[in-house]
C-alpha cells in the first residue's frame, strides 16, 4: 500500500528541472541566488575558499533565501531549501541525511551526518532546537569530510553560519499570526558598539496554542508546542591581528505530540527539550597565517512525557547529552601557490540516560550512560597550478578515540567497559578550469562513524523464561567505514551558474547484533562487522537570474534549484539485500521569487519527495494491507507561498501560505504533518 499522492503539482517542478537537465554539461559547485558570480566564500577545507576552488560538492543557503521560505522552524526551512532527506515527527525530533544515508533521528552522539555552529559542534540531537533567527548562511558540504572533521561525517556536514556584524548598529523586529492560533516574534539585531568591538543578539518567540488539521482536514489533538530561542555574540579586535569572539545560544521547546494515526487509542506524547551551549574564540592572522584557538561546551536535556487518554501524563524518559571540546589550528600559505591547513581537536561527548514508571517512580533506562572521548590531528594541503587553473587538494586526519559505557543506576543487568582504537581518514581533490566560466572538480575520501559505547564494551543480561540471555561487547569491532567518490562539471555566468555532480558511495564493516551459541538454558550474542552498503547517485543544482538574461536589473527573477536522484541504495543485510529506509529515490527543491525591485516581492517554494521505503509498524499494518514488513511511500510535492510588501522603508508586511494545496503528506509513516496554513507578520527595520 502507498501512502497519499500530490502529483498534482509535480508539473512546476518538472517544468524547472528541465531547465536543468536541459544543459547537464553546465555546473557550478555552490550554488544560492546570490552565487551567481564568484563571491561566495566557504569552509568547505575548514578555512575560506572562493567557490570556483572547492573540489566537493556544496550547497549555499542564504539567510535571506531560508527567511522567505515559510516555516516555524529550522528544520523546515533547510528540508524546503536543500536536497536532503529528512525522518520529521510533528512537533517532535527531526533528523537529516545526505546522499542515501538513513537520517538519524533518535538520540544519539553518532550521527551519519555532521551537524556544525561557526565550524564547531551543534550540542544538538534534533534540528528542532536550532535558532533560526541568527542565521547568516548554510553550508551543505556533500561527501565524506572525516578527513577534518572526524567521526560522523560520512553523508557530509551541515554547517550553520551565524550573523558577525559590523557597522551602524542595526536590526529588525516582527511579530505575526496565523492559523492553529501560532503566534510568532522574533527580534535580530547587530553591529558596532566601537571602533574595536560588535555583537549580534538574536531571538525567537513561536507558540501554537491550538492543535494543527492534517491534509485531510483531520485535527491531530495533543499537537500544540511553543519554542524560546536565541544566540548573543559579542567580538572585539584586540590587536590588529587578532581578533576574539565569544557566544552563547540556546533554546526551549515544549512539543505535545499527537503520535500515529493508527494506533486506537490513540498513544498520545510530549516532550520537553532544552539547550544550551556557547563557544569562545580567538583568531589571529600574521603575515601568511590565520590561526583559530576554539573552545566550546553544550548541554541538552530531552525529557519524553507519555499522554495517556483516561489518566495524568507521567515523564517517561530523560537523556542529558553534553559536548566539552577544543580545536587549534593554522591555515599557513607556504607558498604562494601552496596553502597548508593543519591542526589539533580535542572532545569529550557524554550521554546520561534515565527511566520512570508511571508514579513517578525510577527504573533502568534501555540504553546505559556512556562517554566518548576524542583526539585528533589533522593536516590538509591546497596547491594551485597553471595560474589557478588546476587546483589539487590532499589531506588526511588520525583520530584516537575511547569509548566507555558507564555504571547506570538501576541498570542491575550491565556491566560496564572501555574501548580504544584509531582511525585514520584520508581525502583527496582536484578542480580545472576549462576557462573563466566552465570547471570539472571531484573528491575522494573515506569517513567513519564509531560503534556505540555499549556495542564495543560492557554486558547486559536478561532472562526469557528458562533461558538466560548474555550480550557482550566486541572491543574488536571496527568502526563503519565508508569510502566516496564524486566527479562533477559546473558552469558559472553572469546569471547562470548550476552543477551536476555524480557520487558513489560504500559503507562497509556496518555493525549487526549476531547470535554466538544458543542452548535451552543459554543464549550468548555480540556485535560484529557484517553489512555493507552500496549508494549511488547524480546531484544537481542551478540559480538562474531570469530577469537580468532578459536584460532587467539583477534580482528581479530569481530561480534556485537543487536535485538528488539516487540511482541505488542498498544495504547487505544478513537476511538479504534491501532498500535503505527513508531514503527518497528523488527530492528537489525549487525557489522562484519576483521583485518588482521596490515594494513588492513573492516566493513559490516546490518540494518534491519521490518514492521512499520504510517500515510498516502501524498498529493493524494498514499501509501493508495487515502483512507488515516494508511497503513504499508515494511521492508527495509541497507547495509554499510567501508575499512582501514594503509599506514604508522601515515597514514591511508579510503574508505566508504553507502547504498551498494541502497536501496529506508523511515525513514518517503514521505521523500526519501539518495542511494548509496561513499567516501574517508586521516586520520594523531600524
Amino acid at each position: 500500500m502507498k501512502l497519499s499522492s500530490s502529483r498534482s503539482t509535480l508539473a512546476y517542478l518538472s517544468s524547472a528541472s528541465a531547465l536543468f537537465f536541459a544543459h547537464p554539461a553546465q555546473a557550478q559547485t555552490v550554488l544560492d541566488a546570490s552565487a551567481v558570480g564568484d563571491d561566495i566564500i566557504v569552509t568547505a577545507n575548514r578555512t575560506a575558499q572562493k567557490a570556483s576552488d572547492v573540489a566537493a560538492s556544496v550547497e549555499v543557503i542564504t539567510g535571506e533565501r531560508l527567511d522567505s521560505t515559510a516555516s516555524n522552524s529550522f528544520v523546515d526551512q533547510i528540508k524546503k531549501t536543500a536536497s536532503l532527506d529528512v525522518i520529521q515527527y510533528p512537533n517532535g525530533l527531526a533528523g537529516i541525511s545526505l546522499r542515501g544515508l538513513r537520517p538519524d533521528f533518535e538520540f544519539t552522539i553518532n550521527p551519519r551526518t555532521l551537524v556544525l555552529v561557526d565550524g564547531r559542534p551543534s550540542g544538538s540531537s534534533s534540528f528542532t532546537t536550532v535558532s533560526p533567527e541568527s542565521i547568516e548562511r548554510v553550508e551543505v558540504l556533500k561527501g565524506p569530510a572525516s578527513a577534518l572533521y572526524g567521526a560522523s561525517a560520512i553523508g557530509g556536514v551541515v554547517n550553520i553560519i551565524t550573523k558577525h556584524s559590523k557597522g551602524q548598529i542595526g536590526g529588525k523586529a516582527s511579530i505575526g499570526y496565523g492559523s492553529f492560533d501560532t503566534l510568532r516574534a522574533d527580534l535580530a539585531t547587530g553591529g558596532s558598539i566601537s571602533d574595536r568591538t560588535d555583537f549580534d543578539l538574536g531571538i525567537g518567540y513561536v507558540n501554537q496554542f491550538d492543535d494543527f488539521s492534517a491534509g485531510n482536514g483531520e485535527k491531530r489533538p495533543n499537537s500544540d508546542f511553543r519554542r524560546l530561542s536565541g544566540k548573543l555574540r559579542f567580538g572585539a579586535d584586540l590587536a590588529d591581528i587578532v581578533r576574539a569572539d565569544i557566544s552563547v545560544d540556546g533554546a526551549d521547546l515544549h512539543n505535545n505530540a499527537p503520535g500515529p494515526l493508527s494506533f486506537n487509542p490513540q498513544s498520545r506524547s510530549a516532550n520537553h527539550t532544552w539547550r544550551f551551549g556557547g563557544d569562545g574564540r580567538i583568531e589571529i592572522t600574521p603575515q601568511d597565517h590565520d590561526v583559530l584557538l576554539l573552545g566550546y561546551a553544550s548541554k541538552e536535556m530531552y525529557k519524553d512525557y507519555e499522554v495517556p487518554v483516561s489518566s495524568p501524563r507521567y515523564q517517561s524518559s530523560q537523556t542529558v547529552t553534553r559536548y566539552y571540546g577544543a580545536q587549534l589550528q593554522d591555515s599557513w600559505k607556504v607558498l604562494t601557490p601552496l596553502t597548508l591547513t593543519y591542526g589539533f581537536d580535542w572532545q569529550r561527548v557524554e550521554a546520561d540516560r534515565l527511566s520512570f514508571n508511571a508514579d513517578g517512580s525510577r527504573k533502568a533506562p534501555y540504553s546505559p550512560n556512556e562517554t566518548r572521548t576524542t583526539k585528533a590531528l589533522f593536516a590538509e594541503a591546497v596547491l594551485s597550478l597553471i595560474d589557478n587553473r588546476l587546483i589539487l587538494t590532499a589531506g588526511g586526519r588520525n583520530d584516537w578515540i575511547t569509548a566507555r559505557s558507564l555504571d547506570t543506576p538501576l541498570k542491575t543487568n550491565f556491566t560496564p567497559g572501555a574501548a580504544k582504537f584509531s582511525v585514520f581518514s584520508p581525502r583527496g581533490g582536484i578542480v580545472f578550469k576549462i576557462n573563466n566560466n566552465l570547471r570539472l572538480h571531484g573528491t575522494v575520501g573515506r569517513a567513519f562513524v564509531p560503534a556505540q559505547a555499549v556495542q564495543l564494551a560492557g554486558e547486559t543480561e536478561e532472562f526469557a523464561g528458562a533461558q538466560r540471555r548474555l550480550t557482550t561487547g566486541n572491543p574488536d569491532l571496527k568502526p563503519e567505514r565508508n569510502t566516496s567518490w564524486d566527479l562533477g562539471a559546473g558552469y558559472a555566468g553572469r546569471w547562470l551558474a548550476a552543477d551536476v555532480t555524480y557520487f558513489h558511495s560504500d559503507t562497509d564493516d556496518k555493525i549487526e547484533s549476531v547470535i554466538v551459541s544458543e542452548t535451552p538454558t543459554l543464549r550468548q550474542s555480540s556485535y560484529v562487522n557484517a553489512d555493507t552498503s552500496k549508494i549511488r547517485g547524480i546531484e544537481g543544482q542551478i540559480s538562474i537570474d531570469a530577469g537580468q538574461a532578459a536584460g532587467l536589473p539583477a534580482d528581479r527573477f530569481l530561480l534556485v534549484s537543487s536535485i538528488t536522484h539516487i540511482l541505488k541504495a542498498k544495504e547487505n543485510l544478513p537476511a538479504g539485500l534491501t532498500a535503505i529506509r527513508n531514503v527518497a529515490d528523488w527530492k528537489a527543491n525549487v525557489s522562484l521569487t519576483i521583485s518588482d525591485g521596490n515594494a513588492l516581492s513573492a516566493t513559490a517554494t516546490v518540494r518534491y519527495n519521490g518514492g521512499r521505503y520504510d517500515t510498516d509498524n502501524s498498529q493493524g499494518k494498514i499501509f501493508t494491507s495487515g502483512r507488515g514488513g516494508v511497503f513504499e511511500y508515494d511521492d508527495a510535492t509541497v507547495v509554499d507561498l510567501s508575499a512582501r510588501w514594503k509599506v514604508t522603508q522601515h515597514d514591511q508586511l508579510r503574508a505566508e501560505i504553507s502547504n498551498l494545496f494541502g497536501v496529506n503528506y508523511y515525513e514518517k509513516a503514521d505521523y500526519a504533518m501539518p495542511g494548509r496554513s496561513f499567516s501574517v507578520r508586521y516586520s520594523r527595520s531600524f
